[in-house]
């Protein structure tokens, strides 16, 4: 028998909760970030569609700090239909945006995360996307401007640009009933939910379901969310790097994810860059050919111009050498990940 899933212990809605069905809901999960809810709930508030065409569902989940507290005082104050709730315990993000979905009574649904900043035309744009037909849309995300000139080498922020295969929550939608029908984001794969608990490609997955089963996807190059630039450390960039072991089993799982790797093998450039390196340094080792060597020049090239973005109290000597070995470390990643899974990516 599976384990239970967290349960609802509280929950609360502002004034102008009930009434008729909306045309649009957004979703959001949080953990642990109180701090962030007031301005993200300040920009779904700010969304330029009318009142009774939008709800906001908000979900924290688990949090042990003051989150509730913070984001049930929010809601109680929206002048939105806005409804929050509050889960006894974290069991991932996957659960939470489950318990949030099933809330919502609008038939098309936007989710972004609780570090984003959904831009004022966001759910208009979604909305757009899903009047082609879609029933599953990607909407663009941006870093935030305001933290972009400061960012470090290790801080966590997101670009999309242009259609992907990982429809990450920070910007997704979905019609009620494809996600119903896909049966929501999984819960219990082990591919998806490691050990470590870091949720990995459960957005991904859902997304390549909608398509399976007979969902129409779009690309939303105007529903732009900002996303936070998240202040991080080398330490947890390298766990970053190890966390790919799971990438060759997305890439077994989604027929997407396979056909957006650089040249069916590669995770991205990046990594083909790398791995054309270490094969000419290791080569030359054995052969005694140092020019062979060589070949690591367009990495050491991409790297070096990458390095020198950031500003850092270590130079840009150091810093590649950083970058080199978390480079590395996402090779021997992805090459365990590749003999788990039994699909090649590197």
């Amino acid at each position: 028998m599976s384990e239970r899933g967290p349960a609802v212990v509280d929950r609360v809605t502002s004034a102008s909760w009930d009434g008729p069905a909306p045309a649009i809901a957004a979703l959001v999960t949080t953990y642990g970030r109180a701090g962030f809810l007031k301005e993200l709930v300040a920009c779904l508030e700010a969304q330029d569609l009318p009142d009774d065409e939008v709800e906001l569902v908000l979900v924290d989940n688990g949090s042990t700090d003051d989150t509730w507290s913070t984001l049930s005082a929010l809601v109680a104050a929206s002048p939105r239909r806005a409804l929050a709730l509050r889960l006894d315990r974290n069991a991932g993000p996957a659960p939470g945006r489950n318990a949030g979905a099933r809330e919502v009574r609008a038939p098309l649904l936007a989710i972004t995360d609780d570090d984003c900043l959904p831009t004022p035309r966001w759910l208009r744009e979604m909305r757009r996307a899903f009047d082609t037909g879609a029933d599953v849309v990607q909407g663009a995300v941006l870093p935030d401007p305001a933290d972009l000139p400061g960012m470090g080498p290790w801080d966590h922020t997101k670009w999309v640009r242009r259609p992907t295969p990982f429809y990450e929550t920070c910007n997704v939608g979905y019609r009620r009933s494809a996600f119903e029908r896909a049966g929501g984001f999984d819960e219990h794969d082990p591919l998806l939910h490691p050990p470590s608990g870091r949720a990995f490609g459960e957005d991904a997955c859902l997304a390549w379901e909608v398509q399976r089963t007979g969902g129409a996807a779009a690309f939303a190059s105007r529903a732009l969310v900002h996303h936070r630039c998240i202040p991080s450390d080398y330490r947890r960039w390298l766990a970053d790097q190890s966390e790919l072991a799971g990438f060759p089993g997305l890439a077994r799982r989604s027929p997407l994810v396979a056909r957006w790797l650089h040249r069916g093998v590669f995770l991205d450039g990046r990594s083909a860059r790398f791995d054309l390196a270490l094969a000419g340094v290791v080569t030359a080792a054995v052969t005694r050919r140092p020019l062979v060597a060589l070949a690591g020049l367009p990495w050491l090239r991409w790297r070096v111009n990458h390095a020198r973005r950031f500003r850092t109290g270590l130079g840009v000597v150091p810093l590649l050498g950083q970058l080199a070995w978390s480079d590395a470390v996402a090779f021997a990643a992805m090459a365990r990940g590749s003999v788990r899974h039994r699909r090649l990516v590197l």
